[in-house]
């Protein structure tokens, strides 16, 4: 699998691959199929992953009062670090981790989380030497990825004259949105594994190796996706024309769904996570080469089960899980504990970031729905 580069960054940063050895024994990996995923994305109408009421809010503290301190005089300043949550701690860490549950709650709604949500503050990172007085904001996921599959809106957008341009703004506005918040997995992760994994197959090939290059790889070439997907930056709709083409939408439920993506966009272009000082980026940069493997994707978006976006996303996350190795946090931040003003502005970013969570959390639920009333698992695969 290719290796991400730096992958502790803060929200927007898009996801960079670099092109790594072929596995030991220099043959590339063999799959039997590259039509619907077979491993970690369970096909239509067939196992469901766990659904969790509520945010897991999680709070893991492995320094001492006097680092907690700075971080709880800065909740209170602000008002979150309340008489209640004081009187029923036994320490600065506990009221601080009460404090801070309160508001991840509150700004999470009252919405089920579907990613597994995990934030933390410690002062290390797995099994990096710890360094002296400093402290790690950690935004983390289950490692159970999510899937949105288009096809059935897009079915039902038949007839309407944007239709094109509608899906290609919605795949723009949930991709763009994901990528905010952890790793998402489209059209442009799935051409650099497809462009990686070409290449593996093509060296062994000229090594006399007998590998399929036709079947596994190239049967898969993103080329093939659908076109609103691989178009969506040009057919992506804005201002009134964007409110037009959604008011076109006759389907009251369907036309919601899509204000709510839109919505769902522009909130999370208020994710503004602060800037680390220049020593904190290289205490950080030198966790990372201590740290477990990149992370595992949040979300996946495509077409359709069968497509070559699928395919990869399957390829990408099955390698992941057979490597054995912990994936790293999406986005993690080093900071001092006197730092009150960098804290105050993961606690600013906090609200856009969990409503940007919550947004996605109901399309991924509103996507199961429309695809398990499609029944496409019982008639041929268009």
């Amino acid at each position: 699998m290719p290796v991400i580069k730096n992958r502790l960054r803060t929200a927007g940063q898009r996801t960079q691959y670099v092109k790594v050895s072929q596995r030991s024994g220099g043959t590339p990996h063999s799959r039997s199929r590259l039509d619907s995923s077979v491993r970690l994305i369970a096909p239509a109408h067939g196992l469901t992953l766990p659904i969790l009421e509520g945010i897991n809010e999680r709070f893991a503290f492995s320094f001492g009062s006097d680092a907690a301190l700075p971080l709880a005089r800065t909740l209170i300043k602000r008002g979150l670090l309340r008489e209640r949550h004081m009187d029923a701690a036994a320490s600065a860490v506990s009221s601080l981790e009460a404090a801070l549950g309160d508001f991840v709650a509150s700004n999470f709604g009252y919405s089920r989380d579907e990613f597994d949500i995990r934030v933390r503050i410690a002062d290390c990172l797995e099994e990096y030497r710890k360094p002296q007085d400093v402290l790690f904001f950690i935004w983390d996921h289950s490692n159970e990825p999510q899937y949105i599959p288009l096809r059935p809106v897009f079915e039902k957008l038949e007839g309407n004259p944007d239709r094109e341009a509608l899906m290609g703004s919605l795949y723009h506005w949930l991709y763009c949105s994901a990528a905010r918040v952890f790793d998402v997995f489209g059209l442009r992760e799935a051409e650099n594994v497809y462009h990686w994994r070409k290449e593996c197959y093509t060296e062994a090939r000229e090594n006399g190796e007998d590998v399929d290059l036709e079947g596994e790889v190239e049967a898969a070439d993103p080329a093939k996706v659908i076109s609103y997907i691989r178009n969506a930056e040009q057919l992506v709709l804005t201002g009134e024309k964007a409110a037009a083409a959604m008011e076109s939408i006759s389907d009251n439920k369907l036309r919601l769904a899509f204000e709510a993506a839109h919505r769902l966009y522009k909130v999370s272009r208020k994710i503004k996570l602060p800037v680390m000082a220049e020593k904190c980026r290289r205490i950080l940069d030198d966790a990372a080469y201590y740290m477990d493997a990149y992370p595992i994707p949040g979300i996946g978006i495509s077409h359709w089960r069968d497509d070559p976006i699928v395919a990869w996303f399957d390829e990408f996350c099955q390698e992941q899980f057979e490597s054995g190795t912990t994936p790293r946090a999406p986005i993690v931040l080093c900071f001092r504990p006197g730092d009150a003003k960098f804290f105050g502005q993961i606690i600013e970013a906090l609200p856009p970031l969990l409503r940007t969570v919550a947004g996605l959390s109901e399309w991924t639920r509103f996507a199961q729905e429309l695809e398990n009333a499609s029944d496409y698992g019982n008639r041929k695969q268009a």
